[in-house]
């Protein structure tokens, strides 16, 4: 199941990954070692935890009109944008 909202006309996604292999861990407080089955269930739920912040941070500031506002040369107010203020995008 994906949490990803459907993309509107024109819109694409892009997704970056990092393969990595989780062998062991260390408890900070205690020195104990962390079995690679309960390292593997942590990453999993940060990795999630990170995710859905990202999500909402991304889809609450990142929507069309927003990235549509610096494309057409002018900014809210209507005054002239820089030729390349697209480059604030990050696109």
């Amino acid at each position: 199941m994906s949490r990803r909202p459907p993309f509107g006309e024109g819109e694409t996604g892009r997704t970056a990954r990092a393969r990595t292999v989780l062998r062991t861990a260390v408890e900070e407080k205690t020195g104990a070692l962390v079995a690679a089955p309960v390292l593997a269930e942590r990453a999993s739920w940060a990795a999630s935890l990170v995710s859905g912040i990202v999500e909402a941070l991304v889809t609450g500031h990142w929507n069309t009109a927003d990235v549509d506002r610096p494309a057409s040369g002018e900014d809210s107010r209507g005054r002239k944008l820089p030729s390349n203020a697209w480059m604030a995008c990050g696109v």
